[in-house]
């Protein structure tokens, strides 16, 4: 089992599990960030796209270069907790409580997938994107290409678009096999949409893919009928408490 934090710069790292593991991203275009972490750019990789695929570049290794059962992805600066490590890290601050291999093995022993809780917009998922994207266009793109090359994901597409929740980050921890269906999906229609862009004249696609992967996963989800377990964040490097 392998957690990989993804990082494009330094961190101090606050978990000493030895289940997570540090994936520099973009390295084929940075500087090394230090030599014992794992590169995105080592075996079959999309290191080079980092710009426009931000954390997906190390999903897609993961995909195409992990050999471990069970493996998952989280940030530099998000990282999964227990129910106690969110109200600890809510009302006092504290960074612990991370999940740990048998909190995970435990999940995933119920054929669940582990993904980022909720996030809701009051507007739509659909309108959401529309409202803070610099290329809102990609949203309906997306669609295009998803009822073309997967029209039995139509309906989960338009399910989703017509949501007012998603499961955000890009982070999941699941069955290697399960991230191996989702990504041979996933990045199928990335290529695709990206494919297209360029025939249309596009020239810059900084975040474009990063962005649209995040709305991807509850896509793949519905479509397969895939249970998951909702599971708590924190951001390291953000203060969510007060001096009550």
């Amino acid at each position: 089992m392998k957690i990989y934090i993804v990082a494009h710069k330094d961190f101090s790292n606050p978990v000493d599990e030895k289940i997570y593991c540090p994936i520099q991203v973009g390295a084929d275009i940075n500087k090394t960030i230090n030599n014992s972490w794992i590169k995105d750019n080592t075996g079959d990789n999309i290191s080079s796209k980092n710009l426009s695929y931000n954390e997906l570049t190390a999903l897609y290794w993961i995909w195409k270069n992990s050999e471990e059962d069970i493996v998952g992805l989280c940030h530099y600066r998000r990282f999964f907790v227990t129910r106690i490590g969110k109200i600890k890290n809510l009302l006092f601050g504290v960074k612990k409580n991370f999940i740990n291999e048998e909190f995970v093995k435990k999940i995933i022993s119920k054929n669940f997938v582990v993904v980022h809780n909720k996030t809701y917009f009051k507007q739509g998922n659909r309108q959401q994107f529309l409202d803070t994207q610099k290329y809102p266009n990609d949203i309906d793109i997306l669609g295009e290409v998803i009822a073309s090359k997967y029209p039995e994901y139509a309906d989960a597409y338009k399910m989703v678009m017509n949501g007012t929740s998603c499961h955000l980050l890009n982070m999941i921890i699941a069955k290697k096999e399960i991230i191996d269906d989702y990504c041979e999906w996933l990045f199928d229609v990335l290529f695709a949409v990206e494919e297209k862009l360029i025939d249309m004249g596009e020239k810059s696609f900084e975040r474009r893919m990063g962005m649209l992967g995040e709305r991807m996963l509850d896509i793949w989800l519905i479509a397969n009928d895939i249970q998951v377990k909702e599971v708590y964040s924190i951001n390291t490097e953000r203060i969510d408490w007060k001096n009550w």
